[in-house]
């Protein structure tokens, strides 16, 4: 295999692609009433709202008919008296249709809103309980497009769509009945001359279906790369590379208008072909009840209800095939959710959630753990170790060897196939997952950073007093750093701390770690990157962080072990050596080779990030 086919392998083919659109397809019945269990809540007012609607095509019906009778016996007879009556009687009808049709959309579209609302709920709630494998082989944009766009498909259906599909279904069906009833030989001519907009209308469904698949398809993809190219726009910047994201994006874009310019062409020809078979049986209405009227054998007041129940009988017709690409949007929509609803939770994936609870002392065991992120192709074989409480161990190995994945299983982020880990002599599955995250402290590389204030981002507890969270910033050094650049609590922080250098990141999220107490910490070359000046605050900042605690320190850089108890030394998934640093040493084995590749080749220091003057919160 290719490293090409490799990395299309990796992440997970879009659901409308021709590979999964079999898997993930549904019928247009399925479709329907997967939009309508999202409505289960609401179903009562919805109901109401929908028989509303029935009845102003009632009330529409009674108004073709007295409309009638208001010019058989009334007009034509120039009885006035019984004219002015009917005719304020109709406006009267009319009006009840206008007020019943108000009343029953304004109760579709607040409830169906409210409906909206809950699968906006369901999905963030969804994305909460996935596991991080599902995000490692997701595109950002396919994700951000499940929530917006597919939602908003719903939301029009929910909002507009349905509410005039299902009336132009119950004027429809009313009409053909009063048609049938009042003169059987003409309605049935009617209601046969507009099979063929019918037929037409179902034929093309599919179609209709299959370009709303492909414009969901491509601004999934679209979405996709723009948000890659916004994250790595620094790169993008850096290396002059402006012009070819711009190529690279304008496919995407191509793709995207193509897709659209032939749903267009699509509509573009069958509506206006649906509005012709439609108007077509005018022309029957006119010729047969023409020469009816004219024979004698219909009343002129009766051909005139006719024409009333044609409007409300070919109008919802077109209606319906205006509508048929939202409703088919919403379908696609419905297929796309139900997709990424199912895909398994990190309850399932992990398996069911522990019930312990306990506080940990910090010691850790693993017994021939085997770990794989794809099947059969095992990152980590046969992991044996045991780590005593407060002890300092440092992880090292190059990379791709292990390590990163070794202190993620004790998070519990992702499952492992074979073997098993304990923490204070329990297995790790029998701890609740959260208790569990509560106590361990993980300290990356690349900090995360949220947008909010200094406060915000040091602690979510909302109680917590301000001198806590400065005494813990005073134990690791970021008190004074933020003295020097004048940051208060308050002070503002942009997007991934982009307005902050490294050093101020890593030290807040040192600090972060310090007020949450973890009785387990990981560090994820947490000094990397760093200025000399920084390097050092930082470093003091990690003792202090690491007294009392367990601690796991992953680091290229060998000089950064000085304080550790003892170091593991990963090579292709397995642990080749342990001991103290003159014990490795003295083995001339993986370390030392490692020891030595660093002394002939030695890791360069970053510089500081340029930082932005502090912004005050109001």
């Amino acid at each position: 295999m290719s490293k090409t086919q490799k990395k299309k392998s990796f992440l997970h083919a879009d659901e409308q692609s021709e590979e999964n659109i079999k898997k993930f397809s549904l019928s247009d019945l399925a479709s329907f009433k997967k939009i309508l269990s999202y409505a289960k809540e609401y179903r009562f007012p919805i109901i109401s709202g929908l028989s509303l609607m029935v009845l102003s095509s009632l009330f529409s019906l009674i108004s073709a008919r007295l409309m009638g009778e208001l010019v058989e016996k009334g007009l034509i007879l120039k009885d006035f008296d019984l004219s002015y009556k009917l005719a304020a009687v109709v406006v009267a009808i009319e009006v009840c249709f206008l007020f019943s049709m108000w009343f029953g959309r304004r109760l579709l579209s607040r409830y169906s809103s409210l409906t909206v609302l809950n699968i906006r709920e369901a999905l963030f709630h969804h994305l909460q309980g996935l596991p991080i494998s599902f995000y490692d082989r997701q595109p950002q944009g396919r994700v951000v497009t499940r929530v917006t766009h597919d939602v908003e498909g719903i939301e029009e259906f929910f909002t507009s769509s349905m509410g005039r599909v299902l009336n132009a279904v119950f004027m429809a069906t009313m009409a053909m009945v009063a048609m049938l009833v009042t003169d059987f030989r003409l309605g049935l001519i009617l209601v046969l001359s507009v099979t063929p907009a019918l037929l037409f209308v179902y034929l093309t469904r599919n179609f209709v279906r299959k370009a709303n698949r492909n414009l969901s398809r491509t601004n999934s993809a679209l979405n996709a790369k723009l948000s890659e190219f916004l994250s790595g726009m620094d790169v993008i910047r850096i290396y002059g590379l402006e012009s070819w994201s711009r190529e690279q994006y304008n496919t995407y874009v191509d793709d995207y208008r193509t897709s659209h310019l032939k749903a267009n062409f699509l509509y573009g020809w069958t509506r206006p072909l649906v509005a012709l078979l439609c108007s077509t049986p005018i022309i029957g209405l006119v010729w047969f009840g023409g020469n009816d009227v004219l024979s004698g054998a219909m009343s002129v007041g009766l051909f005139v209800t006719f024409i009333r129940y044609c409007e409300r009988f070919f109008n919802p017709i077109m209606t319906l095939a205006r509508e048929i690409h939202v409703i088919q949007q919403a379908f696609t929509s419905a297929e796309r959710l139900a997709s990424f609803l199912s895909h398994e939770s990190e309850e399932v994936i992990l398996g069911k959630d522990g019930l312990l609870e306990q506080e940990l002392s910090g010691e850790i065991e693993f017994k021939d753990v085997f770990m794989a992120y794809n099947k059969d192709q095992y990152v980590l074989k046969g992991i044996n170790f045991k780590v005593r409480s407060g002890e300092k161990i440092g992880l090292v190995g190059t990379t791709g060897c292990g390590k990163t994945t070794t202190v993620s299983l004790l998070s519990r982020l992702y499952e492992f196939q074979k073997g098993d880990i304990f923490l204070d002599g329990h297995s790790i599955r029998n701890f609740k997952r959260k208790a569990l995250r509560e106590q361990i402290g993980f300290v990356s590389q690349d900090a995360i950073i949220f947008r909010g204030s200094w406060r915000q981002n040091l602690t979510t507890d909302k109680v917590l007093a301000d001198d806590v969270i400065m005494k813990a910033a005073e134990v690791t050094g970021l008190k004074k750093v933020m003295d020097l650049g004048s940051w208060s609590l308050d002070s503002e922080i942009y997007d991934g701390g982009v307005n902050l250098s490294v050093g101020e990141r890593q030290l807040l999220a040192l600090t972060r770690v310090l007020i949450k107490n973890p009785k387990i910490l990981i560090l994820d070359e947490a000094t990397a990157n760093i200025d000399p000046w920084f390097e050092k605050i930082i470093h003091q900042a990690v003792d202090k962080v690491m007294e009392g605690r367990t601690c796991l320190m992953i680091a290229h850089r060998l000089s950064t072990l000085d304080h550790c108890d003892r170091i593991f030394v990963f090579d292709k998934g397995r642990l080749v050596e342990s001991g103290t640093q003159k014990e490795l040493e003295s083995l001339n084995g993986a370390f030392t080779k490692l020891h030595k590749a660093q002394e002939k080749q030695p890791l360069s220091v970053g510089h500081d990030d340029q930082k932005i003057g502090p912004v005050v919160i109001n």
